[in-house]
């Protein structure tokens, strides 16, 4: 358990902030009323932010990034995990964003009360690329004129907005684009504007003032500052409020913010990078996003296709998730019937979709094969449902069940259907015929 002794000692005894210097991993101490206390150096770079922004927070606002009460039992970090053993995955709000940190949080007693300290690592699965992994994965002919669109645009100044469905990957094909540029020395800012309500949102765009609301009790730099001299990648454009659109426009045209609560405009240079899993034409018709931002966003518009055309892809995909996961790495290169189902599937989740399937994978497999009934693929209910290859009988010939069961799985495509079954398209062919099937 920690200790914190604050007896005053006449022979000069070492400042908390001196203390906590001693530790060589990023630290922070919050006090019982979950006000911080301390940060050493290693924190302050961390989280992007001095000692004199840190000293004082409250844990909301170190948890959630707006001052406010703590959010109490059950939902405060520091007194859900305040006894745990393992480590916390959470997003913490620093100076460059919102960046995901493994923290240990470890509960003492001192003279004057409990206090909390927090051990902060970058989460390893969330930490920023660099520029050789950087790199997208996957080599179809959809993907690679996707790379080729991104390297046109990146080293220019225009404001790009990725267009695809959920699970595509368009914070991974943002982070490609900045690393591409002549930004890429700069900072990459991230926020979403989909898990942020209308308040949050523009104190996380532009900052705020001391004083500008309740428990704003020091300034906070917003995250067009943060992103100076880098890339500010705005995902989920879509859900911005009509009123905060306004304010984004008028930042994109004039390269000035101000903060929240006060009165003069700062320069800032951000390359903005917008996405969106929404038809924005749509929505400028029906009155929802205004149609200047809309032509403002969509100077150069970039389309990342779904998974389910370009499954050329899902193999190298699936692999690189295999040798993200613990473990994972024990079962490469995959067998063919776990490959064939892998291709047969259609992947309405997209490439997150394939992540969570090859990650469950790698876990029911353990330090076994990696067999087919490892694959577990989503339902409609959103169960997750193990799949088995459904080839072939015990006598090494089709089943109707198998056929019908590969059509299904492949949207009634006999050529894929054919190839999972492992047989041509002319013995499926035969097979229809015989268990009278139409497709």
């Amino acid at each position: 358990m920690l200790t914190l002794n604050n007896r005053p000692n006449p022979a000069a005894a070492p400042t908390l902030d001196q203390v906590v210097e001693l530790i060589p991993d990023a630290f922070v101490i919050f006090d019982g009323d979950h006000r911080l206390l301390a940060a050493n150096a290693a924190a302050l770079r961390c989280l992007s932010l001095s000692r004199e922004d840190l000293r004082g927070m409250g844990c909301h606002e170190f948890f959630q990034g707006v001052p406010g009460d703590c959010a109490g039992e059950g939902d405060c970090p520091l007194i859900t995990a305040g006894s745990a053993t393992e480590p916390l995955s959470v997003q913490i709000p620093g100076g460059r964003g919102r960046r995901r940190l493994s923290v240990r949080i470890s509960r003492g007693r001192g003279e004057h009360g409990d206090f909390f300290g927090l051990l902060l690592h970058p989460d390893p699965e969330a930490a920023p690329a660099s520029p050789e992994g950087a790199r997208l994965v996957g080599q179809s002919l959809p993907m690679l004129e996707l790379m080729r669109m991104v390297e046109r645009v990146a080293p220019t100044s225009a404001t790009v907005l990725l267009l695809g469905e959920s699970g595509v990957g368009k914070e991974r094909v943002a982070d490609y684009l900045h690393h591409c540029s002549g930004r890429a020395q700069g900072p990459l800012v991230v926020v979403d504007c989909s898990t942020l309500g209308e308040q949050i949102i523009e104190a996380e765009l532009f900052g705020y003032e001391k004083g500008a609301f309740t428990g704003a009790d020091r300034r906070k730099v917003g995250l067009f500052e943060a992103a100076q001299g880098g890339t500010l990648f705005i995902d989920e454009v879509g859900e911005l409020p009509l009123s905060m659109q306004s304010k984004l426009l008028r930042v994109l045209e004039t390269s000035r913010i101000r903060r929240v609560g006060g009165t003069d405009y700062i320069p800032v240079d951000a390359r903005v990078v917008a996405a969106t899993h929404r038809d924005l034409a749509a929505m400028v018709a029906q009155g929802g996003f205004r149609e200047d931002l809309y032509y403002r966003l969509s100077a150069f518009p970039v389309f990342i296709p779904p998974l389910r055309e370009r499954r050329e892809d899902v193999i190298a995909l699936a692999e690189h998730f295999l040798r993200q996961a613990d473990g994972g790495a024990l079962h490469l290169p995959l067998s063919v019937p776990v490959a064939d189902l892998l291709v047969s599937y259609h992947y309405p989740g997209n490439v997150r979709e394939l992540k969570n399937i090859m990650t469950r994978a790698a876990i029911l497999a353990g330090t076994g094969p990696l067999l087919p009934e490892h694959i577990a693929f989503q339902s409609q209910a959103g169960e997750a449902v193990s799949v088995a290859s459904p080839r072939r009988g015990s006598r090494g010939v089709c089943t109707e069940a198998g056929v019908r069961a590969a059509l299904a799985a492949t949207g009634g495509h006999r050529a894929e259907a054919a190839r999972h079954l492992g047989v041509s398209e002319r013995t499926l062919y035969r097979y229809l015929e015989k268990f009278q099937i139409r497709v």
